[in-house]
């Protein structure tokens, strides 16, 4: 029987169910499979397997389409005890529960594909920044997480995956004395300050296809847990990855990126498994992305230090 895959959840799950959902079609060729996603459908736009197979959750008639008559599959990594205790990593998850295997070393890296239009108007604008700003480099700074909000006129994000709002300007101001520093975030969360970054939300609408073309474009990508890590992994960009509440094998990809932490242990939030233990965890993690101003010139080193090593003599 056909089956239906639900991907719920944010924007790097959709990405980290790629590679699972790549391998079901290699096992299983015949099976018409669909896969419904909550608002991220546009991930898989030009994918030569999942393009046509995905739709919006949103869509009317999904019911009657897709799922009253093929077996319904709704992967959720969270509840999975080899995920919660750091042995598989969410990519790995998700091959456990789609392909129902403990085999992860078939899994490839998340596909994402560019049209080629896509890619040469970001190609055009960023050189065209690039020349504005009289910088040879180019470093995609994605400062805050999903969770990131505003409270009393100032964002803050309680699942303690962000940077702190003066953190984020500091690092970018130092970055951008010889990088060109794009800062990939909402415009309502642009520090007042920043006047050193180039800013696209300031110019162009964007969306998720936007930051795909940036980050394939950029030379090295510095950020925290969220989406941006994920596509970064997919078009093989170097990068660091600030880490907070979260883990580095659960969430990202230890052989592929540096990490950069403030010292403190993170502990583990239950998220879709324990509300009140989740709260709990969110408040033990509290001052998990804290810096003090010596080790944010730490990090300013290591992404240079890591810059230094990116040739882009090719890149015309």
């Amino acid at each position: 029987m056909n089956k239906t895959f639900i991907i719920n959840g944010g924007a790097g799950r959709v990405i980290s169910a790629i590679p699972a959902l790549e391998k079901f079609h290699r096992k299983n060729p015949e099976n018409d499979f669909k896969v419904l996603v909550y608002g991220w459908e546009s991930l898989y736009w030009s994918h030569p397997i999942l393009q046509n197979r995905t739709f919006s959750i949103l869509q009317k008639g999904l019911f009657d389409t897709f799922i009253k008559n093929n077996d319904l599959i709704v992967p959720e990594p969270y509840d999975r005890r080899s995920y919660y205790t750091q042995q598989k990593s969410l990519a790995e998850t998700f091959d456990e529960i789609i392909n129902q295997t403990n085999f992860h070393d078939d899994l490839t890296t998340p596909t994402l594909c560019l049209q080629k239009q896509e890619k040469l108007s970001i190609k055009k604008i960023i050189n065209d920044k690039k020349q504005v700003f009289n910088k040879r480099k180019v470093i995609v700074f994605q400062p805050y997480g999903s969770g990131i909000a505003i409270s009393n006129n100032r964002p803050i994000d309680i699942t303690c995956r962000s940077l702190d709002v003066d953190d984020y300007l500091k690092v970018v101001e130092k970055l951008s004395v010889d990088n060109l520093v794009i800062f990939f975030g909402p415009k309502e969360f642009i520090h007042p300050g920043d006047s050193f970054s180039w800013k696209p939300t300031e110019e162009f609408e964007t969306d998720l296809r936007f930051w795909m073309s940036c980050i394939n474009e950029c030379d090295y990508f510095l950020g925290v847990d969220s989406v941006g890590q994920h596509i970064a992994r997919s078009f093989n960009k170097k990068g660091t990855v600030i880490m907070g509440s979260t883990f580095e094998k659960n969430v990202s990809y230890p052989q592929h990126f540096k990490f950069f932490r403030n010292g403190l242990t993170p502990t583990y939030d239950p998220i879709r498994i324990s509300s009140v233990d989740c709260e709990f965890s969110q408040r033990s993690n509290d001052n998990l992305m804290d810096f003090n101003d010596n080790q944010l010139h730490n990090l300013c080193s290591l992404v240079e230090s890591e810059l230094n090593k990116v040739d882009n003599s090719w890149n015309w």
